[in-house]
């Protein structure tokens, strides 16, 4: 079956008076129809630039794609102008953004707002539109939604203002949905209920959900696999599964050693020594070699990605068959540590 999205060699830059940031550098990944995969990380890898590149929404000056495809349906995303694009954006593909307080117009009521993806992508009238945008506040579970379209942004709480992002998002039935980290700022009880809802419609609508997040435990009851980013580049990417029961790269051992368990002996969590390195000048070899408890000679070169199994891949000289550890045994290792 052929993929909905195929993202190749992707190369986001920034130009910037103190030089130029490689946000995103060679980054592919393919996503189906109905799949949901999940794109994890800490905060600057890339993750976020990555989504705002498959929408068109990167701004220009100062940033640019520098290479690669973004094929949609077989057509190039990057290739597109601006017009062809409004067509695809929020009808096609839609995103919801981090923090809806700012993605939400303060001086339009969140009907106005919903309306206008009716009016724009289906030609709808605005009284036609407006009931509409009735039936998606009641889609998303938001009560007397007959009330809340004539309400103002500032007039709701955080969980009500995320869900009508979704709305926005889903109003056109669209074949792929990007979810930036849609619980941000949200307490656990509105979180839970979000994450379930965009589950609920990706099983229904089918359609494919691409989740950034930083919360693994959230990917894990969520997606179907998964990709790890640093510093701009996809360094693992796995069926969750797999991911789970057998990490290969040591940022991924980190991320992972840093979620509670109930079988911990201590009630520490473990931290990733180090900071993210500096996107104007990054390192020549492997970025995580600052911060890698088993960083080689070796690893002051760029790992290649390998294979690990037909369907995970990673990027680390751990993988070379000539290191004298695996890395499973390492992760062990580190468990037991």
């Amino acid at each position: 079956m052929q993929p909905i999205l195929s993202v190749e060699n992707l190369k986001v830059i920034f130009n910037t008076y103190a030089g130029t940031v490689q946000a995103v550098n060679d980054v592919s990944f393919t996503l189906h129809e109905g799949e949901t995969i999940g794109i994890v990380g800490e905060s600057g890898c890339g993750k976020s630039v990555t989504s705002s590149a498959i929408m068109g929404l990167i701004p220009s000056p100062p940033g640019r794609i520098a290479s690669g495809r973004i094929l949609f349906e077989g057509r190039d995303l990057v290739t597109m102008d601006e017009k062809s694009l409004q067509k695809i954006r929020g009808n096609q593909i839609s995103m919801i953004f981090q923090d809806p307080m700012t993605s939400l117009n303060p001086v339009l009521t969140v009907g106005l707002q919903l309306a206008e993806s009716f009016m724009l992508h289906q030609k709808l009238p605005k009284k036609k539109a407006m009931e509409k945008a009735v039936e998606m506040l009641k889609l998303v579970g938001i009560p007397a939604p007959e009330t809340r379209i004539r309400q103002y942004p500032h007039q709701m709480s955080g969980g009500m203002r995320q869900r009508v992002m979704i709305a926005m998002a889903l109003a056109c039935n669209p074949q792929i949905l990007i979810a930036d980290e849609p619980t941000t700022a949200l307490d656990v009880t509105v979180q839970a209920q979000i994450m379930e809802l965009i589950k609920k419609l990706n099983t229904e609508l089918s359609t494919a959900v691409i989740l950034i997040t930083h919360d693994l435990g959230v990917v894990a009851g969520m997606c179907s696999r998964v990709l790890v980013m640093y510093a701009g580049r996809v360094v693992e990417s796995a069926p969750v599964n797999e991911f789970y029961a057998n990490p290969q790269h040591p940022y991924s051992w980190g991320l992972l050693k840093s979620l509670p368990r109930p079988d911990m002996k201590s009630g520490t969590l473990e931290s990733i020594a180090g900071q993210p390195p500096d996107l104007l000048a990054p390192p020549s070899g492997c970025a995580f070699m600052p911060r890698c408890r088993f960083a080689m000679e070796v690893c002051k070169q760029p790992p290649a990605p390998i294979k690990v199994t037909e369907d995970h891949m990673c990027r680390c000289w751990l993988l070379d068959k000539a290191s004298p550890h695996t890395p499973v045994t390492l992760f062990k290792e580190c468990e037991t540590a």
